[in-house]
């Protein structure tokens, strides 16, 4: 359902559902954690870490904070937008409108269109919308001419720009009556936000005045007949104007694949959930019931393909021997990048860090997803010689770059950090002299 169509607010947004659906938990663990830190648990980490659950949910204060604006501002020519107007000056503006100051808290918004503002919440965010580079142009000159306070020629110049850039995004021009600026999960794109500010700036002017205005009145302006627009406040609310369509403009292009994932959320059945829960369950028994190990040293015995053990082994190896590729198949991918690039990035850091020699010292499992490697290596730098002891941490991740969990599917993958490691003499520990040095 559009939002045009229904009553809901901006905070009832998807996007914004999920972080109301948190508060709860998330005041929970605050408590627990202050708790905690009273009794003594590591007290300086606990209370840190209750403090930054604490600012957490004071950010989360600010759910309402569009509607709020929107509902205060919203007849002013004002509307809350995605990607501008800062929190702190809206809630100024806010505290403003309370207190009954409304010409106050209205000049506290037009001073938040500074150059720095304009340039990078309407010129630079535009760029990817422009059919024709002289839009660019455009606004640059609308901006110079907002700053020397020329105002009865930037508004109109502001005015020609947004009709632009919308007509170049939209099938059809959101300024002709009736135009859909409707967005799903969109702050700019809510009906209470562009769609209402549209109509306020789209009023017929059938006469030539000479009153005052407010508003960037778009046909009145733009045709020759509301002279009265040469100020600042109009200007600044034209900009925000540009602003808004930039944002909605931003938010359409990827309406759809958002779309798509909240209607895959919204179908998850009854079972999928069970399912879930199943997995989640059968996760924490084997994680509860595991038992930290040693593995036996040396590794003489042949070693089982898809364990720890045969990952450090083959990752060890294969750089001694300079095979890239057999490195590649062990290495952390959290970005799934093709095996042939890998294997490329693994080369170009072996070009720094030649491995001469190593041996494994000790392979400890620690949890279910995570193992502990100490070994000797003595490697050549582009500097000089490194010899000493080194960590190397192991952990099982699944095909998309997740940590695997027992009940998923998962391979035993070395981070790549340890090579940096080895280049740097300053990690390298005493060495413990073992047989194979050499």
């Amino acid at each position: 359902m559009d939002d045009k169509k229904s009553d809901k607010k901006i905070s009832d947004n998807p996007s914004t559902e999920d972080m109301k659906a948190l508060l709860p938990g998330l005041q929970v663990l605050e408590k627990g954690a202050r708790f905690l830190g009273r009794l003594g648990f590591k007290r300086g980490k606990m209370l840190r870490f209750a403090d930054q659950i604490d600012e957490l949910a004071e950010h989360s204060k600010i759910i309402d904070l569009p509607d709020r604006f929107n509902e205060a501002f919203g007849p002013l020519g004002w509307i809350a937008v995605g990607s501008a107007l800062s929190v702190e000056v809206m809630d100024e503006a806010l505290s403003l409108h309370a207190e009954g100051s409304i010409d106050e808290a209205e000049m506290v918004l037009v001073e938040w269109f500074t150059k720095e503002n304009i340039e990078l919440f309407a010129i630079l965010r535009a760029r990817r919308f422009h059919q024709a580079s002289l839009r660019d142009d455009q606004l640059k000159e609308a901006l110079q001419l907002y700053l020397e306070e020329r105002y009865i020629a930037a508004v109109p110049l502001i005015l020609i720009a947004c009709d632009g850039l919308a007509s170049d995004v939209a099938p059809v021009s959101p300024f002709e009556k009736g135009a859909d600026l409707s967005c799903f999960d969109s702050i700019t794109g809510h009906s209470t936000a562009l769609p209402e500010l549209m109509k306020l700036i789209t009023k017929g002017v059938r006469k030539s005045r000479d009153d005052a205005l407010d508003l960037p009145l778009r046909h009145g302006i733009l045709h020759g007949r509301s002279l009265g627009y040469a100020n600042k406040k109009v200007c600044a609310k034209a900009w925000l104007l540009m602003m808004a369509l930039v944002d909605w403009a931003t938010d359409k292009s990827s309406e759809e694949e958002r779309r798509a994932q909240h209607e895959k959320k919204q179908q998850e059945t009854l079972s999928d959930i069970l399912e879930k829960h199943r997995q989640t369950q059968a996760d924490r028994k084997a994680m509860d019931a595991f038992e930290p190990y040693h593995v036996d040293l040396p590794l003489t015995k042949p070693l089982t393909p898809g364990s720890p053990e045969n990952a450090v082994s083959e990752f060890l190896s294969g750089w001694k021997a300079k095979n890239f590729g057999k490195m590649a198949q062990h290495a952390v991918n959290v970005t799934q990048k093709p095996a042939k690039k890998m294997a490329g990035e693994i080369r170009s850091t072996a070009d720094h860090v030649e491995l001469i020699n190593y041996e494994i010292l000790s392979i400890h499992r620690t949890t279910v997803v995570r193992c502990d490697v100490r070994l000797w290596a003595k490697a050549k730098t582009l500097m000089n010689e490194v010899d000493g002891e080194f960590s190397l941490v192991v952990f099982r991740f699944t095909a998309d770059g997740n940590v695997a969990m027992p009940s998923e599917d998962g391979k035993w993958c070395i981070q790549q950090n340890f090579m940096y490691k080895i280049m740097q003499e300053k990690f390298a520990d005493t060495a413990n002299n073992p047989s194979t040095k050499g």
